[in-house]
């Protein structure tokens, strides 16, 4: 099973959203291309870009909780597993080109790195040019069953309904010891910005019905975001 690392940002401080949208493509995602160009054994398999522009937020304190400030970005890179991940850190070309390239546009002190596992749920038919992608991300409730909870999460997709193009669910791969961020992650991709708006207003009272109300999500630990796709790259040859 193949992992998926997903890394959910701000942009650099000083920076516009402007500025920084054009050095994530034009510059870094540049950069990654030449990567997967010369080093295809270490280079990510998949490389995806998503520019966030808008999104709800948890009401914590800023300090103690990345998600309590609002995301500019969500890139996911796929690769075989964990150890090929950290090869590919090591790598020449990402460190000569990619490492220190990532102060230029990314807030580290609030980025968050989220590893994880997807099963496509579902597809139907083309993304248009105006597709829209939501992301839902969730915390389990400190106090809730583990088990309960995944499977509570996994059935919810059922009740979906007919408006996303597309599904997908993320298991995010949590160290043990560890309190993530996040732990699971729903995307959906939708015709365009109002049905993307409409479908987040319906899926937000399924997981408000199906997790927040039985105690099995954390009820202040959901994070939704819209954003706009841009599959730099897609895997081909």
């Amino acid at each position: 099973m193949s992992l998926k690392l997903n890394i959910v940002g701000r942009r650099k401080p000083g920076t516009t959203i402007a500025e920084h949208r054009h050095h994530i493509r034009a510059v870094h995602g540049e950069a990654v291309l030449r990567f997967i160009a010369e080093a295809p054994d270490s280079a990510p398999r998949r490389y995806v870009q998503n520019a966030v522009f808008d999104g709800q937020y948890r009401a914590t304190p800023p300090g103690s909780d990345p998600f309590a400030l609002n995301r500019d970005f969500v890139t996911q890179i796929w690769v075989d597993d964990l150890a090929m991940l950290e090869a590919s850190r090591r790598h020449p070309f990402y460190n000569a080109h990619l490492k220190d390239d990532e102060d230029n546009f990314v807030d580290q002190a609030t980025v968050v790195f989220l590893p994880s596992h997807e099963r496509r749920i579902m597809t139907r038919g083309e993304l248009p040019a105006a597709a829209i992608k939501v992301f839902t991300l969730l915390r389990r409730a400190s106090a809730a069953d583990p088990a309960a909870y995944a499977r509570a999460w996994r059935n919810a997709a059922g009740a979906a309904g007919e408006l996303p193009l597309r599904h997908v669910q993320n298991d995010v791969v949590v160290r043990p010891g560890t309190a993530p961020a996040a732990d699971a992650i729903d995307e959906f991709w939708l015709a365009d910005e109002a049905a993307a708006r409409a479908f987040l207003v319906s899926w937000s009272a399924v997981l408000a019905e199906s997790l927040v109300k039985p105690g099995l999500a954390d009820p202040g630990g959901i994070v939704t975001l819209l954003a706009r796709e841009d599959v730099v790259y897609d895997g081909a040859a």
